[in-house]
């Protein structure tokens, strides 16, 4: 349980007014950029990559799923996360607040370089924090990296809706889905503390709608921040907040439809319905927000978009995106998709957003295990696209790969799942990944859910996808599978109890965090 509402250590100027923020300066218009240049996975900045997982159902202190964070330092051999290990929980004084059973502190997880000192920072969501008597009303907190280590860097900084003008309220989940971008487009925005910060909180009431969802979101340029909440009763924003929605249920930042140069928000929605068909689910791109924010709203009926809205389908469950030059990529999970009479088999719908000086979103491919080219075929239960993520371009392997987890796949057995992973500009060569794929660590077993989370870290000698697998059966603590795509390295795994990974596990690897450029 939280008492207060923002801890020191961090000075914001808020300007919230009708739900919107007062207009700044243009990020075109600010001044050059000035953070120091280096991977976001860097926790201590020793120049090695580093990596954090949260088991946010681990018990601490005897309470049940308060959660815990689990952080792996790179060191001199030059692998991700195989160095040093430390763990993270509330209470400890940097941290602040105090485990409590049911918090599930890191549910969300985003890093980056926030406060542009050089150390990569991690942004954690508990979304069933007690704030006072207040249930699950949900929790924000900063936690700082330094040359000492991740959650050295100065008392984290708690965030909650008070912050943004909003009331708190019971089962508001704030802090269910995190993301952020710092460093914005390299020199777009000023320096320092350049960075955007979305919040999700899928169980907020609007205007009497219980769970409609509300979205927080954070600028900062300059020394300076502004923040503004969003809704589907937002002026200019499409749609309108209806019970059940959970708007914001997903959020991703990133460059969609707004001016080049800005940033804008997509906000997953899973439940909405379309018109009179139920929890079909949509996506709103909430764009140029250092500007005045409007949104405009993609589903399965609208045009360009393959497929139909259809009852369960929930577009909008799971978001990825990456930019590449000047080329934007949304990939938008849909695992409830019925694909013929396969209940649940899944889908993944690609956007891309490119052109000067305007970018415009366009509907491309949608993917699912029926795809001419792609593995497997479409069944009940698959829930292909619940997880995605991307994988950037690096020196020495310039290709930029689309991963799709497919936890429900029945493999070599039920609910074993499986990994797919596809060039961006080339999906028909797809690689899949089981536990049974040469060289994973792991044997394939009914309900491991291999893919049920996953991630790309890149350091300056590897990039590796991280595959979560917290529901392994051979390791009932959980297990991430390590998996390079460059640098020569071995596949391996993570595994709480060995090879230095702190014991304790409950769901080690249900929330992992890209980082790297």
């Amino acid at each position: 349980m939280i008492t207060t509402s923002v801890r020191a250590g961090f000075v914001t100027v808020a300007l919230v007014l009708g739900g919107l923020a007062a207009t700044p300066a243009q990020a075109d218009d600010l001044p050059t950029d000035e953070c120091p240049a280096g991977y976001r996975a860097d926790f201590n900045g020793d120049g090695f990559a580093d990596s954090v997982v949260a088991d946010p159902y681990a018990t601490v202190a005897g309470h049940t799923q308060a959660g815990r964070l689990v952080v792996l330092y790179g060191d001199a051999d030059g692998r991700v996360g195989e160095g040093a290990r430390e763990v993270l929980t509330q209470g400890a004084d940097a941290i602040g607040g105090g485990p409590e059973t049911g918090d599930r502190f890191g549910f969300a997880l985003s890093v980056a370089d926030i406060d542009c000192d050089g150390f990569t920072d991690v942004v954690v969501g508990t979304p069933y924090e007690d704030l006072g008597s207040t249930v699950d009303s949900g929790w924000v907190q900063i936690v700082w990296g330094a040359a000492s280590g991740l959650g050295t860097g100065g008392v984290a900084r708690g965030v909650s809706k008070r912050d943004f003008g909003a009331p708190i309220r019971a089962n508001d989940q704030f802090g269910y889905a995190v993301d952020t971008q710092e460093d914005w487009t390299d020199g777009a925005t000023g320096a320092p503390n350049a960075y955007v910060l979305a919040i999700g909180s899928p169980g907020s009431d609007v205007n009497g709608h219980d769970d409609a969802g509300w979205v927080g979101v954070e600028t900062a340029v300059d020394g300076g921040s502004n923040r503004f909440s969003v809704t589907q009763d937002t002026p200019g924003v499409a749609g309108a907040a209806e019970a059940g929605d959970r708007f914001g249920a997903a959020v991703a930042v990133g460059q969609f439809r707004g001016a080049t140069g800005t940033i804008d928000v997509a906000v997953g929605s899973p439940n909405e319905d379309v018109g009179s068909v139920t929890d079909a689910g949509s996506v709103t791109i909430v764009q140029d927000i250092y500007d005045e924010p409007t949104g405009a709203a993609y589903d399965q009926n609208s045009p360009g978009v393959p497929g139909v809205a259809e009852a369960g389908d929930r577009f909008g469950r799971s978001l990825a995106d990456i930019r590449v030059a000047s080329t934007s990529h949304l990939a938008v999970g849909v695992p409830g998709e019925d694909i013929g009479s396969a209940r649940n088999a899944g889908s993944v719908q690609l956007f891309t957003a490119t052109g000067v000086p305007l970018n415009t979103l366009s509907p491309r491919t949608g993917l699912t295990q029926n795809t001419a080219g792609v593995s497997g075929v479409a069944e009940s239960g698959d829930l292909f696209g619940d997880r995605l993520a991307f994988a950037p371009p690096t020196t020495g392997d310039r290709v930029t790969r689309l991963v799709v987890g497919v936890p429900g796949e029945d493999a070599a057995a039920a609910d074993s799942g499986l990994v797919q992973v596809f060039p961006i500009t080339n999906l028909d060569d797809e690689t899949t990944l089981r536990q049974d794929s040469s060289g994973v660590p792991g044997a394939v077993d009914a309900g491991d859910r291999f893919g049920a989370s996953l991630a790309v870290v890149t350091g300056p000698t590897e990039k590796a996808l991280l595959v979560g697998v917290p529901d392994d059966v051979d390791h009932p603590g959980g297990m991430v599978n390590v998996i390079p795509f460059s640098g020569g390295f071995e596949r391996r795994a993570w595994v709480p109890g060995q090879g230095g990974v702190p014991a304790g596990g409950s769901r080690f690897g249900a929330t992992l965090a890209s980082a790297g450029r």
